[in-house]
């Protein structure tokens, strides 16, 4: 039977077979994604890094530990930050992520810049002097979204180092990004 130009070919077995590679390597990088997000939830870096067992700010400390009157940023909703993406795009405002670099450029809040995992001593002190370059009258937003806000390893130490600076805030996911700013429609960009 003669093949003509309208009528498709059957894939050949090698494109077949690559076409199974290529499905199987983007799903192992994925994987790979998700492993690389949830270690960072779950990191608790020795010396100077956070416990995922401190309390967040206003909660009662557990039995058993010292007591901390730890200052805070106080939270903001994501739909009051939606609601202000203009002021982001004329630098009133500046979003500054805080968590893994792979979230960030997979998808983060339009005009956000990451300054580093706020987690670790490179990434606190990127955060800092990152807020610290900036002008007094902007107003500062920190997020991560890799896990819920009050368990973040890297929102606890920003939501710290906020603490006495006038207008800032961390942007409250209870969830991830994905689910609470993602989810809900409200706009995003790519790396």
């Amino acid at each position: 039977m003669a093949h003509d130009a309208s009528t498709p070919k059957a894939p050949t077995a090698p494109k077949a077979a690559h076409s199974l590679a290529r499905r199987s390597f983007l799903g192992a990088f994925g994987a790979l994604g998700a492993l690389v997000t949830l270690a960072a939830c779950d990191r608790n870096p020795g010396g100077g890094g956070v416990s995922v067992t401190e309390p967040s700010p206003g909660q009662p400390t557990p039995p058993g530990q010292p007591a901390q009157a730890a200052k805070a940023a106080p939270l903001m909703e994501p739909a009051d930050l939606n609601a202000h993406l203009a002021d982001v795009k004329a630098g009133k405002i500046a979003v500054l992520q805080v968590g893994p670099q792979i979230l960030w450029r997979r998808e983060h809040i339009p005009g956000s810049r990451w300054v580093g995992e706020a987690g670790t001593e490179e990434g606190l002190a990127a955060f800092q002097a990152a807020v610290k370059a900036l002008p007094p009258d902007v107003e500062v937003v920190a997020y991560c979204g890799c896990c819920p806000v009050e368990n973040c390893p890297n929102v606890r130490p920003a939501r710290r180092a906020l603490a006495d600076r006038p207008k800032s805030s961390v942007l409250n996911l209870p969830t991830n990004f994905r689910t609470d700013w993602t989810n809900h429609g409200y706009a995003i960009e790519k790396a």
